[in-house]
């Protein structure tokens, strides 16, 4: 991409195309991607077609197209034995919302108990590719966590990540920096060992860019690992070569959650999964009020706000969990991290003609109009 965007504009202005760093042209194609994704997803475009109004749109953007699932939080009572709000919070990555919908559970219409407990804590460390290398340009063989400080003689136990079979076949053992990064990536988030799962830069509330983030599964693992510094330091994380020497070290962090409280339903009930009914928030208080319109066990009222979504019940059903589709961010474009477009490669010529767009009309160029035009014949 960098290569042809330098050529698009070295075609019409070569003394520009000249003067381009390789952060300008990171720059002007994020910038570029992310008009791209909006013009896609709404209706900001030649045809005033938004996302999944036809195959073509569909095909844009299914590439950031996820699902996502976590429970609900409980937030407040906003009317008496009447009307309740609990909060699901949205993903790091989160961008524009597709569809939702809810787990409930309901007792044949009638009054349903809860008690209130504390929500589960997310137990997990992080890692970049920079910590773990091995003289500076190569990576390492595995990743493992141990019980006593790096500089002693360490007790190791359980090994988060091996390079697999695949990876030390194509040449690995250990494989160079930064040449097999992506392929390093790939290998580390479809192939955590037991107990642990491996996510790159977002975990549902959890948002560290550049860094592996890895949720431990306290119970898989043996329940062995310090992780909120309860009984002294942190259990450290531990990489090791090919020679099965330590390399580096780092602490994991804790993300306590103690103080976001669930309902809990008491007594029998059922389960079911229902669409939810997206409301404005200056409609909101107006339907709740409204008999025929209010929150229902079968079309529960939700609204937007900050990083949450609002679930609005009545006496009758508790939501556990949400379910969301959405467009995620994207990854973005860097050349000297190996950064490639996230979009699908049918897109990223049209990417391109809009950078190129950008960076002719930043420097004022006559010609401006005449890339756009090429650009929207494009699409």
């Amino acid at each position: 991409m960098h290569i042809s965007l330098r050529q698009t504009v070295d075609r019409i202005n070569s003394q520009r195309a000249d003067q381009l760093l390789s952060e300008e042209l990171d720059l002007e194609l994020n910038r570029a991607m992310q008009r791209f994704i909006n013009q896609r997803y709404g209706k900001n475009n030649v045809y005033q077609e938004g996302f999944e109004e036809s195959q073509k749109r569909i095909d844009e953007l299914r590439t950031l197209l996820v699902e996502y699932e976590d429970g609900v939080t409980f937030k407040e009572i906003l009317k008496p034995d009447s009307i309740f709000v609990d909060q699901f919070q949205l993903p790091a990555n989160y961008m524009y919302l597709v569809n939702q919908r809810s787990k409930i559970f309901v007792d044949n219409c009638r009054t349903i108990y809860y008690n209130l407990i504390a929500n589960q804590d997310i137990n997990y460390f992080t890692f970049t590719f920079d910590d773990f290398m091995v003289n500076g340009n190569e990576f390492v063989n595995s990743i493992r966590m141990q019980d006593t400080d790096i500089n002693t003689t360490p007790t190791i136990s359980p090994t988060v990540w091996t390079a697999s079979t695949d990876l030390t076949t194509s040449g690995y053992s250990p494989s160079a920096y930064p040449q097999y990064i992506n392929e390093v990536r790939a290998d580390l988030l479809n192939n955590p060992q037991p107990g642990f799962e491996i996510y790159w830069e977002s975990y549902g509330p959890l948002s560290i860019p550049n860094n592996f983030i890895v949720i431990v599964d306290i119970d898989g693992t043996g329940g062995f690992f310090n992780w909120d510094a309860s009984n002294g330091n942190v259990t450290p994380l531990v990489s090791v070569d090919t020679l099965n020497n330590p390399v580096a070290s780092v602490s994991p962090r804790f993300e306590d959650r103690s103080n976001n409280l669930v309902r809990v339903p008491d007594g029998n009930f059922t389960e079911d999964t229902v669409l939810n009914k997206f409301s404005q928030q200056d409609d909101i208080f107006r339907l709740l009020d409204d008999p025929f319109n209010s929150t229902t066990h079968t079309s529960p009222l939700t609204t937007i706000r900050g990083g949450f979504i609002d679930i609005y019940t009545n006496a009758i059903f508790i939501t556990s969990s949400i379910k969301i589709t959405y467009l995620r961010k994207p990854q973005p474009i860097n050349l000297s991290l190996g950064y490639n477009c996230e979009l699908p490669d049918h897109t990223h010529e049209e990417v391109i003609a809009m950078a190129a767009s950008s960076i002719l009309e930043e420097s004022s160029d006559p010609r401006y109009k005449t890339q756009m035009g090429e650009a929207m014949n494009r699409e």
